[in-house]
């Protein structure tokens, strides 16, 4: 399993930010190896960890071309943003 940490310090998520991440939403959640996610607001940072089968299965979601439209609005709604993935061993 990989884990995708994203963390942003909040600038502006206004009703366009919230009509994107909806959509992300729903898109993560149709891709194949996707598992989980949750997200969490806390002051101004944002946490969000999605959990997915496979690195390619990330690769995938990285490519898609949702995706790729967020990541290149992110300036409007963040100041900063900072992506860890993080390979997972069940045991």
């Amino acid at each position: 399993m990989i884990k995708v940490f994203f963390i942003a310090k909040i600038k502006d998520l206004n009703s366009d930010y919230k009509t994107m991440s909806d959509k992300l939403r729903t898109l993560a959640e149709s891709m194949p190896g996707f598992v989980d996610i949750s997200s969490e607001e806390k002051d101004d940072v944002e946490i969000t960890i999605s959990t997915w089968k496979t690195k390619a299965d990330v690769m995938e979601w990285a490519k898609h071309p949702i995706h790729i439209e967020a990541k290149q609005k992110s300036n409007q709604w963040y100041h900063w943003v900072k992506g860890i993935h993080v390979e997972t061993v069940d045991g």
